[in-house]
């Protein structure tokens, strides 16, 4: 179980960094960005660990998306050299379940795709199970029709420590084969196959 950590996450509109230590949080930066996240996380990052240093950690989490194809890529990256550099764990989490994490019970996480489209994943933090609906991509209609009148939670308020508990930050045995959660393909792979 990791004591002292640093939490990561670029992949929606909302720039979310966290330092965890002995089930506290010590720091937490959550702002919604104007595509600045690539210039703003590190200054944050390096400001979280004015009271400690990256080689104090027990490990760094990093949400590997789904998201936004640039944002999700910019937080990886990062958290892979920090980690690389450090030489200590990292560890990786949905970013629709930490997005989700600070409900209770049955939720429905979803992040704007556009077109009426959402990245989205049902979760129930009152289970053993978490995990109710695999992260996904969808249109809006077909996921509000499949949690049937649940709670959808669209604000970003994580939860590091109840994660935390549940397990569900998914230890990165091979850094360097790290990848985001991109769940659709990108514009330039639409046009590619188009051609």
């Amino acid at each position: 179980m990791l004591s002292h950590y640093l939490v990561i996450d670029t992949a929606t509109d909302y720039l979310f960094v966290s330092l965890v230590h002995n089930k506290e949080i010590i720091y937490e930066y959550l702002q919604k960005g104007s595509k600045d996240h690539a210039i703003k996380l590190m200054p944050i990052i390096q400001e979280a660990l004015k009271t400690t240093s990256l080689k104090n950690l027990d490990g760094i989490v990093v949400g590997i998306g789904p998201g936004s194809y640039t944002g999700v890529r910019i937080g990886v990256v990062v958290a892979k050299m920090l980690a690389k550099e450090s030489g200590i764990p990292l560890y990786k989490v949905s970013s629709l379940i930490l997005k989700a994490s600070s409900n209770e019970g049955l939720v429905g996480s979803i992040i704007d795709a556009r077109r009426n489209h959402v990245f989205a994943g049902i979760y129930d933090f009152s289970k053993n199970e978490v995990v109710i609906k695999k992260d996904t991509y969808i249109s809006l209609d077909d996921f509000k029709n499949e949690i049937n009148q649940q709670a959808i939670h669209d604000t970003f308020k994580p939860d590091v420590l109840k994660l935390n508990a549940k397990n569900l930050f998914e230890n990165v045995d091979n850094i360097d084969a790290l990848t985001p959660q991109y769940l659709r393909k990108t514009q330039a792979e639409n046009e590619r196959n188009d051609s």
